[in-house]
């Protein structure tokens, strides 16, 4: 066999080589891109399963859950601090029905200071005046009528009143200057009115004279009406100053009515100036009362908020507002020791004795941090005053949260549980 035909035979051979077979499906070995798609829809759709079926067992709480909760111990809404899946509440027992009728009140109330917390307003006809200054600071002691807060607009009432009291120099002045006028005036004319009556009597003698010269013949008649024209001028001038001397004399109120009238101009001058100085107590904040701030609620070039521009009250003097329920009010009574206790307080509790039982009955304001507790109670309000050391320790706590607990008399409670 020659070369050609060796190469020749080594090609054929080549091409018909078998393809080897492992033993493995094509279909089982490569997954199809369909399924790989779709299974994280399916994690998703068993997620949304497990999460509406959570939902609906706690809105339902069928027996399945309430065994498993029995089983476990487990109380609902035990382990959140604002859980929404509580328990029943439970009836109380006999027992415990009883000692709440007969122990001592517990109720829960905030520190005050005695005649409660004054909202300081600002004054009538300040309008949106802003504050210019605040004269005070947290903790200070005012008296009644301490400036508190000075406005902006205390400029413009400052000129107002000194406008005012300029005006009223001017009208004191003409006043004095009046009375020394009509003085003067009145002196010259009662002198010139005795003048002119001697006048008059001169004349009217010089016509009688030249009337009975006329009679016997001895004069004529041009010299007697000379005579009787000048009695008459001089008549005249008699009733023109006397006349003249009615305007200077004293009115129906007691006064000449020049001066009349200047001292009316005086005492309008004196009103507006005691306008002008009511104005500038717009410009000013006063303390109503004597006490203590306890909180500024706005500073300089600020609006002052609706509810007042600060807040202050008798802090010497302390006392707590208790909110007992309406079905123990009638175990509580004047006079009664009542322990305050608060964290804040630390392990010695405030003391002190009850002063006045209110007789509106509203609803609770002051509620306890659990979320199981009631927050429509009706209730009534009790007050305690402090005795002078607890006074001072709670002045710096106004509106501090306490649990009071009232202590009952047996006498006492007898009353309340028979009622």
């Amino acid at each position: 066999m020659n070369t050609s035909d060796r190469k020749s035979g080594d090609g054929d051979g080549s091409e018909k080589l078998p393809l080897l077979d492992n033993g493995k499906e094509r279909s089982l070995s490569k997954p199809s891109r369909g399924r790989r798609q779709n299974w994280p829809l399916r994690v998703l759709l068993v997620m949304l399963l497990l999460a509406l079926g959570g939902v609906i067992g706690l809105y339902f709480q069928g027996p399945a859950l309430r065994a498993v909760f029995n089983w476990t111990s487990l109380e609902p809404g035990a382990g959140a601090r604002q859980p929404i899946a509580l328990p029943v509440d439970r009836v109380p027992s006999p027992e415990r029905v009883a000692a709440m009728a007969t122990g001592d009140i517990v109720s829960l109330g905030r520190l005050q200071p005695a005649g409660g917390i004054v909202s300081v307003a600002l004054p009538q006809g300040a309008g949106d005046a802003r504050i210019h200054q605040i004269m005070v600071d947290e903790g200070d002691f005012v008296a009644e009528g301490d400036v508190l807060a000075v406005l902006d607009t205390l400029s413009l009432y400052e000129s107002a009143l000194t406008s005012a009291e300029s005006t009223l120099a001017i009208r004191r002045a003409a006043l004095a200057q009046t009375r020394v006028q009509v003085a003067a005036t009145e002196a010259e004319l009662r002198a010139q009115t005795e003048g002119a009556a001697a006048t008059l009597a001169a004349a009217e003698r010089e016509l009688a004279r030249m009337s009975s010269l006329f009679d016997r013949g001895t004069t004529t008649q041009a010299i007697l009406e000379d005579a009787a024209r000048a009695a008459d001028t001089a008549r005249a001038d008699l009733e023109r100053l006397r006349a003249s001397l009615t305007r200077y004399e004293t009115g129906p109120e007691g006064e000449q009515v020049d001066i009349a009238v200047a001292a009316a101009d005086l005492s309008a001058a004196e009103a507006a100036v005691e306008q002008a100085r009511t104005d500038l107590d717009r410009a000013r904040v006063l303390a109503p009362r004597d006490g203590t701030v306890i909180e500024v609620a706005a500073r300089a070039g600020e609006r002052p908020p609706a509810d007042g521009l600060l807040r202050m009250g008798d802090t010497e003097q302390m006392e707590a507002e208790i909110e007992v329920f309406q079905t123990m009010v009638p175990r509580v009574e004047v006079g009664q020791s009542v322990l305050l206790v608060s964290g804040v307080l630390g392990d010695e509790p405030l003391t002190g004795t009850v002063s006045r039982i209110g007789t509106l009955v509203g609803r609770q304001n002051v509620t306890a941090d659990d979320p199981s507790a009631n927050t429509d109670a009706r209730v009534l309000l009790v007050t305690v005053a402090l005795d002078p050391a607890s006074s001072a320790r709670a002045a710096r706590y106004v509106n501090l949260e306490v649990v009071a607990r009232i202590a009952v008399t047996p006498d006492t409670a007898e009353e309340g549980s028979a009622e």
